[in-house]
């Protein structure tokens, strides 16, 4: 988080344990939680993260705005954006950055 200055709370998941509960597809894939712990979205962070001047949704930010407003969130779920995870202990699908999904 330091290095790359991220504004959010990263999780290095070197066993990949934690990415298997929640069902993770893709890195980066977002999820946010209330006090209580509970999942209140689950998807990407903006709608274009490899170019941000191009962005049209940060649906990371609208989340936490309309939660922190007292409001339900509106969009819950989006499809994540980036690579796919390559699993540990499986075979690499071999696909260079430049296909990955980041708009």
């Amino acid at each position: 988080m330091k290095k790359h200055k991220f504004p959010w709370v990263y999780l290095y998941d070197e066993s990949q344990e934690v990415a298997r509960a929640y069902g993770a597809l893709r890195t980066p894939h977002f999820f946010v939680f209330d006090r209580a712990r509970k999942l209140i979205y689950i998807g990407h962070g903006v709608d274009s993260p490899r170019d941000t001047s191009r962005m049209k949704v940060n649906d990371h930010d609208r989340t936490l705005t309309e939660h922190l407003a007292g409001k339900p969130i509106s969009v819950p779920v989006t499809n994540p954006i980036g690579c796919n995870i390559e699993w540990e202990g499986k075979p690499a699908h071999g696909m260079p950055p430049e296909a990955c999904d980041l708009v």
